[in-house]
């Protein structure tokens, strides 16, 4: 098996330790349940998550500005 650099798929439990806990194993599986949250395929019953989906998902839900920055953007 390579790196995980070299990984092409991520466990259930490996996503979790990439976003250091932010969400939890359950809140994958409610995701899949709902249809949100990042596009997995299923090996038999083992879900995996493809890397270029991971990071997909991460750029699409990139926030540049804090929540509670209420500063108008320099444009």
């Amino acid at each position: 098996m390579g790196t995980p650099a070299e990984k092409k798929y991520l466990t259930p439990r490996e996503v979790v330790e990439r976003w250091n806990g932010a969400v939890v194993l359950q809140t994958l599986a409610n995701w899949r349940n709902k249809g949100r949250g990042p596009a997995y395929v299923k090996f038999g019953s083992r879900v995996r998550y493809p890397v270029a989906r991971i990071e997909e998902f991460e750029r699409e839900n990139e926030h540049l500005r804090a929540a509670n920055d209420n500063r108008k953007p320099d444009i």
